[in-house]
């Protein structure tokens, strides 16, 4: 059986170390280099950061399939694969903000098993492994414990690869709940945060593997409910996602399928 503990802690290390790398480029004058679309940035960073963590899982486990945001990769669904995006809220990045993290997820037959997120500033590395727990800085943590939706925050993601109005409906629906709405840029650390607790729930109609791939793990160790993100055609396609508190999870599915 593969290590799944020594995966997790390598991935975290890894995250953390690319993560000081953004930073360091940003810093030295990375910027906005191209636009993918709107409000879809791409910098110098995005590709020297992916490089960097493809060179270190190389090294680390050689031979193992990659896939990643900015570089893509082959995908046979067999054996190990790892599934990153070297930096996820990279418009909160391109302007100068915090609100990003590089996100490490590791893939096998088909399920998401591990991974981590870590951010810069704040330091804060996010890990979990399949039955072994989720942690944020090597403490445990778990979903919120609300049972009243009244009285949650809900970060509603969103995606130019779906209609606008998809979000907007969701998040009238979530608003008529009583429900708080939030939408920070970055759907790895809304998951995260969730996990965490931070959030009680966070929702998007669509999310690519990349993004969610560590996230996922990440919310399920930590008791979170989730929707099944990472099943069918979720690592070319991408899919919907959906965590949150537990007691909230009904509601919450039915929010997710509008």
């Amino acid at each position: 059986m593969t290590n799944l503990a020594h995966r997790r802690d390598t991935a975290a290390a890894i995250a953390i170390e690319a993560a000081a790398l953004a930073a360091r480029l940003r810093t030295e004058g990375g910027g906005v280099a191209s636009l993918k679309g709107a409000q879809d940035f791409i910098t110098e960073a995005d590709g020297a950061t992916e490089r960097f963590i493809r060179a270190r899982l190389e090294r680390d486990f050689p031979g193992e399939a990659i896939l990643g945001e900015e570089m893509g990769g082959a995908v046979d669904g067999t054996g190990p694969l790892w599934v990153l995006d070297p930096i996820d809220g990279t418009s909160n990045f391109s302007r100068g903000g915090s609100r990003w993290c590089v996100s490490i997820g590791l893939v096998m037959d088909g399920r998401a098993v591990a991974g981590a997120v870590a951010r810069h500033a704040p330091a804060e590395i996010y890990a979990a492994a399949e039955g072994l727990g989720a942690t944020l800085n090597g403490a445990p943590i778990r979903a919120a414990p609300t049972t009243d939706i009244s009285r949650a925050i809900i970060e509603c993601g969103w995606s130019l690869r779906l209609p606008i109005a998809e979000f907007h409906r969701m998040a009238a629906a979530v608003t008529a709940r009583g429900a708080g709405v939030r939408s920070g840029g970055s759907g790895a650390l809304g998951l995260v945060e969730t996990a965490a607790g931070r959030l009680d729930a966070y929702l998007e109609r669509h999310i690519n593997a990349w993004d969610a791939a560590a996230a996922i793990v990440i919310a399920r160790e930590a008791g979170c409910w989730t929707n099944g993100f990472d099943s069918g055609d979720w690592i070319a396609s991408g899919n919907p996602i959906g965590v949150g508190a537990p007691a909230l999870g009904a509601q919450l599915a039915t929010l997710l399928q509008g």
